[in-house]
């Protein structure tokens, strides 16, 4: 899994050939420069020191010639850091953009069993650990690679027997990597679930922070989330421990080892056997090159910390990028005529967990421009008509059609187009009232503020600041609760729609913003078609028909007044709510 997810990243980098073709060629070239300079000095030992031979102009023109190689190592580093840095801000930001994108066109039903914090943690905690391996694992495992290789040329180049010895170190080294990725996987995929656990709790108790305070439970809040913490901070101990062990203590424990081998075959096997002699620059290059090399690769294995983690959090950002979203296809080129479009519940029948039914063989059909009210207990299915009339979810059995076409087969453009849907809580982004209103749809101005009148919202907003042109605090609080509902019906309007639902729209307004509601309604009624779920009955009384729902089923059917004639659910809902 981790070696495909790595192969996975490093295809991103693909999309950004030039840089990377110019990143490996500097580093290629930083690396020559690199490996010259030992050359140079084993070249002056063994030509000139030794000899006592001293020959200005040469011993001039080597100097000249490693501090050149020094200079140009050094600048060419630092260029093709720049440049795979660069490659890397690019991949993270095509992941983000991906992850972002995915997750806001996935079905509602993906996101019931998932807490909020979770999922903006892998957006951003993920990520960020992904850019982590590009900016500070991936560029260095290349470099170090590049650099370690160029090395071994040398040495082979110096003394291919000494080059031998040193590559012993080589697969030792690899060794350790392996076992510490092994042992290192699951406890980071633990740390990592924790993180999100942390992020859903801290979520959670920020959004409930009034509900905390009013029950008096800030100690049992802070002490839920001090556990996770705690066990969060116990699994990254964990991780330290193992960096403590099989980190840059063995490595360097391994290059002791290396060295001694060396000195062996210098000072014992190579004299005594052979009758040889190495010459002392070479020992020298060979010493300069040892450290040369075993620093990168103990650089390498220090970073194994941030790759672990970088491949569990890539791992979790994959999941969501595969994630399939839903696809419609229109079985025909023009699915839906000009006018509102009749609607059909067919027999549907429905379940969000798949056990308890919500829906039981549900029918109704609504014509287009009526004023359609559903009604009942908290519970008994109105939202999910909603939900299913605007396909967040799909019926487990029976259709939902829209004129003559099955709402399964409508594009989701065509859906969005066709309807509007004013919820309880309203969405209001930390923007402008017109960029609230507009969403996105590049609206023009006239038709923002022709939506606005009609809901009666536009007397509202010349009363701000700057008109539509004042910023909104985040979640819309500088507004009251009525005018939140009102810009979300403005919302609606603005983009023309078909068809209008309701769900539980008025249900936290004052009665003034109800009765401006209604209105709004009532001028819309025989334009559009209508679907409203009410809790509050006076919404609904000058709707051509009523639903009232029960337990899921449709239990009675007709208009106000003839409802109020007849015993039933309806008739004690509204006793209910004008006190007999």
């Amino acid at each position: 899994m981790t070696q495909n997810t790595f192969v996975r990243l490093l295809r991103y980098t693909l999309d950004h050939r030039p840089i990377l073709t110019r990143a490996v060629i500097l580093l290629l070239l930083a690396t020559a420069a690199d490996v010259v300079g030992p050359l140079l000095i084993k070249h002056f030992i063994d030509g000139y020191l030794i000899p006592n031979h001293w020959s200005a102009p040469d011993i001039g023109l080597m100097l000249v010639a490693y501090l050149t190689a020094a200079i140009l190592a050094a600048s060419l580093s630092y260029r093709q850091t720049i440049l795979w840095n660069q490659i890397a801000q690019n991949v993270v930001r095509t992941l983000r953009h991906q992850i972002f994108a995915r997750v806001v066109s996935l079905p509602l039903r993906r996101f019931d069993y998932t807490p909020t914090g979770s999922l903006i943690s892998r957006i951003t905690n993920d990520t960020e650990s992904v850019k982590e391996l590009f900016v500070g694992v991936l560029g260095i495992y290349i470099q170090n690679s590049v650099r370690v290789l160029g090395i071994f040329i040398a040495m082979a180049v110096l003394d291919w027997r000494l080059m031998l010895v040193c590559l012993l170190f080589l697969p030792a080294v690899i060794t350790v990597m392996i076992a510490y990725r092994r042992l290192s996987t699951p406890v980071f995929q633990k740390a990592r679930e924790l993180l999100s656990d942390i992020n859903a709790r801290m979520n959670e108790m920020i959004q409930g922070v009034a509900v905390i305070q009013l029950f008096r439970q800030q100690q049992f809040f802070a002490r839920h989330y001090s556990d996770t913490v705690q066990a969060h901070f116990k699994t990254r101990r964990r991780t330290m421990q193992m960096d403590a062990l099989l980190l840059r203590p063995m490595v360097d424990m391994l290059q002791l080892l290396t060295l001694a081998g060396l000195l062996y075959l210098f000072g014992i096997n190579h004299l005594e056997s052979t009758g040889a002699v190495i010459e002392v620059g070479v020992i020298y290059a060979f010493l300069n090159y040892l450290g040369r090399f075993s620093e990168p690769l103990i650089e390498m294995t220090q970073r194994l910390n941030l790759f672990q983690q970088a491949m569990v959090s890539a791992q979790r950002v994959f999941h969501w990028i595969d994630e399939k979203p839903e696809t419609h296809t229109e079985t025909q080129s023009n699915p839906i005529e000009p006018k509102p479009a009749d609607i059909r519940f067919d027999h549907v029948q429905f379940s969000y967990d798949g056990i308890k039914p919500v829906l039981k063989n549900v029918s109704f059909h609504i014509n287009s421009g009526e004023f359609i009210g559903i009604v009942g207990h908290t519970g008994s299915g109105k939202s999910t008509i909603a939900s299913l009339l605007l396909r967040f979810y799909q019926p487990d059995q029976g259709h939902i059609q829209l004129g003559e076409q099955n709402l399964a087969n409508l594009s989701h453009e065509t859906l969005r187009r066709e309807f509007a849907i004013v919820q309880q809580d309203s969405f209001v982004l930390a923007a402008s009232v017109a960029d609230n209103i507009d969403i996105g749809r590049n609206l023009p101005r006239t038709e923002i503020e022709a939506a606005a009148r009609a809901t009666g919202f536009h007397q509202h907003i010349e009363q701000l600041p700057q008109g539509y042109d004042t910023i909104l605090d985040e979640q819309g609080r500088s507004l009251s609760v009525g005018q939140r509902q009102l810009l979300s019906l403005t919302r609606a309007l603005a983009g023309k729609p078909k068809i209008l639902v309701l769900d539980e729209a008025t249900a936290n307004v004052d009665s003034a913003t109800e009765a401006q509601i209604q209105q709004s309604l009532l001028q819309l009624k025989g334009d559009i078609t209508l679907v409203v779920i009410a809790h509050r009955l006076s919404t609904i009384t000058q709707a051509d028909s009523i639903l009232v729902m029960h337990q899921g089923e449709i239990v009675q059917v007709g208009g106000h007044r003839a409802l109020l004639g007849v015993e039933g659910l309806y008739r004690h809902l509204y006793q209910l709510q004008v006190g007999g």
